[in-house]
């Protein structure tokens, strides 16, 4: 399967905001999903995803912010 450019770079920034988040790293997985969130709205708007790549960008981002927000410390 072939991805684009900007989805390589965008899959980067998911594996961050994973990582952080298995971490426990809140502050840095929220910083991660607002850059990811504004990432894929500037390359849906530039046109550089197909629309089902938006698509799935965005739920993916839903549910890094319902993950977030259930976010419980463990210290």
């Amino acid at each position: 399967m072939f991805q684009s450019k900007k989805r390589k770079a965008l899959n980067v920034g998911i594996l961050a905001i994973r990582n952080n988040l298995s971490n426990n790293y809140k502050d840095a997985a929220i910083a991660g999903i607002k850059r990811l969130k504004a990432d894929t709205e500037d390359a849906a708007a530039k046109g550089e995803l197909k629309e089902k790549e938006v698509v799935e960008l965005r739920k993916l981002v839903e549910g890094f912010e319902t993950d977030v927000n259930n976010f419980k410390r463990t210290y």
